[in-house]
């Protein structure tokens, strides 16, 4: 009987999209293919620039956040220093280089908002090449494709685009300084020293891909880092921002349990709870693909563990390690560089769970669908925002004299649109607060006495319950203490009256 030999189906005739089977997925694609629909860069960058485009129509204001970096920007621009407050030096921002950078923007003549999401969308585009580039070196075009839509269409990414936050340009950087890395590039340095200084996170997270740097890169972005860490220290009496300090004194680091809106999101199985964090709720959907999916990326990662597409992954788990371990208060904009590396895991894992089409058309809907409910939360935010802390920031642009003093939390849009001296609840600005705070009961009346700030910015819930809204310390010893500092100051306005508790009360001294 004639013995016939069966040829293996070469990946023109089938697609072989198993992370282990990688043999037309190893070179680079060539720039003409870039340009085909059929790789995953073209209709990738699309979705990105369509979508955020229409977020940004949507969300006509930055994060409340932002506009801290705005003023600090503004007033290093216009010869100020880089103070939040003219005359006190307070490292009251966390990103160093994403600050110069705006302040550049204020150089120009620039609208801040403009000037970051334009930022943000070119490292979107940025992120998207280089790690999709990566991913068709070190994975497979399954991979790559994976991760492009993955990326280009949660909407989570498009909403911390548009946010004005350093996020997405410190996860470029940790792209390209992989990148770099490997290609031993002469620019890896630099990049390396980028990403150390873009936030406190990027230090650890430029320590990973370090290991697998040459000693020249290391040294130079050593140099670089150690240049900048001497020049902040020297202007600010130290290189660790007070956000940081202030956050972790105030809001503490309670552990991984407490915390664990880091993580819980990875399992399929519930621990006793729903996620209160929205982001969270959204990724729990996809968790039943998404935690089988990373593990198998992880396992075929670690044995390609000295790529710069594992490295790449190091650096972003790294961080996200941090979070978890330490139970970090969550701010949403914090989970954008451990999503991006988890989300390279799945995708390197899930070519090899998926089999046949079903499963991608299941999870492909599932993220277009998110589309039809995700961008109301953002889009709710800024108008909230908008009404509160907008509306109050206008008013005391309005009726307040400049260089006035203010007592408020929300520091961000009403810093920005009043020329006050503002003194912060929460201690970003304001480090003697923070410190008052974590001795007890009465730290709102003991920093009225001390500052006597002509203006009041309070929630009506802080007054009416005596308890503050976020972080340690009661605001008054007893009622009596409340009611006799109020009795100093009239209620003037109200912003946002219909948000109940959560309403800001305009108070000025009588």
């Amino acid at each position: 009987m004639k013995r016939t030999s069966r040829r293996p189906p070469t990946p023109a005739t089938a697609p072989d999209h198993s992370p282990g089977s990688r043999a037309a997925d190893r070179a680079s694609a060539s720039a003409g293919a870039r340009w085909s629909f059929r790789e995953p860069w073209l209709l990738p960058a699309l979705t990105i620039l369509v979508s955020r485009l229409l977020l940004w129509r949507a969300i006509p204001f930055a994060a409340e956040d932002a506009y801290i970096t705005f003023r600090y920007a503004r007033h290093f621009a216009h010869g100020f220093g880089m103070v939040f407050n003219p005359g006190e030096r307070v490292f009251g921002f966390s990103s160093p280089l994403w600050t110069l950078w705006m302040g550049a923007g204020f150089a120009v003549g620039a609208p801040p908002v403009v000037w970051a999401r334009t930022t943000s969308l070119v490292a979107e585009l940025v992120t998207l090449v280089v790690v999709v580039g990566m991913l068709r070196r070190h994975a497979s075009l399954g991979a790559a494709w994976c991760f492009a839509f993955f990326f280009a269409a949660w909407p989570y990414f498009g909403a911390v685009s548009v946010s004005g936050m350093e996020s997405t340009l410190m996860l470029a950087l940790v792209a390209l300084s992989a990148l770099g890395v490997e290609k031993r590039a002469r620019w890896a340095g630099p990049a390396l020293a980028a990403l150390a200084l873009v936030r406190p996170e990027g230090l650890a997270a430029a320590a990973v891909l370090a290991f697998r740097a040459g000693w020249r890169d290391r040294l130079v972005s050593l140099a670089l880092v150690s240049a900048g860490l001497v020049a902040l220290t020297l202007y600010f009496g130290s290189p660790m921002p007070q956000s940081v300090t202030a956050k972790s004194m105030l809001y503490g680091t309670p552990g991984p349990w407490v915390g664990r809106h880091w993580w819980e999101w990875l399992s399929p199985f519930v621990f006793g709870r729903f996620p209160g964090v929205a982001e969270s709720g959204h990724l729990l959907l996809l968790s039943v693909i998404f935690a089988p999916a990373a593990f198998l990326g992880a396992r075929v990662l670690w044995g390609h563990r000295r790529s710069a597409l594992a490295a790449m992954v190091g650096a972003c788990l790294v961080v996200w390690l941090g979070y978890a371990l330490l139970g970090v208060a969550f701010f949403w904009w914090y989970l954008l560089v451990p999503l991006a590396g988890f989300g390279v895991l799945a995708a390197v894992g899930f070519p090899s769970l998926a089999r046949g089409r079903g499963l991608y058309a299941s999870a492909g809907l599932l993220i277009l669908g998110m589309w039809t409910i995700t961008p109301q939360l953002y889009i709710g935010r800024a108008q909230n925002e908008a009404l509160g802390f907008g509306a109050a920031g206008s008013y005391l642009a309005t009726h307040a004299r400049p260089g006035q003093k203010v007592l408020l939390e929300p520091i961000g849009m009403i810093g920005y649109a009043a020329p006050l001296v503002v003194v912060d609840e929460v201690g970003l600005v304001s480090p003697g607060v923070a410190r008052r705070r974590l001795q007890g009961a009465g730290w709102y009346t003991d920093v009225v006495a001390s500052e006597r700030p002509e203006w009041l910015v309070v929630r009506r819930g802080v007054l009416r319950g005596g308890q503050a809204f976020a972080g340690a310390g009661t605001p008054f010893r007893n009622l009596t203490e409340r009611d006799t500092l109020l009795s100093g100051y009239e209620n003037v306005a109200v912003a946002d009256s219909l948000s109940g508790d959560m309403a800001l009360l305009i108070l000025r001294r009588r």
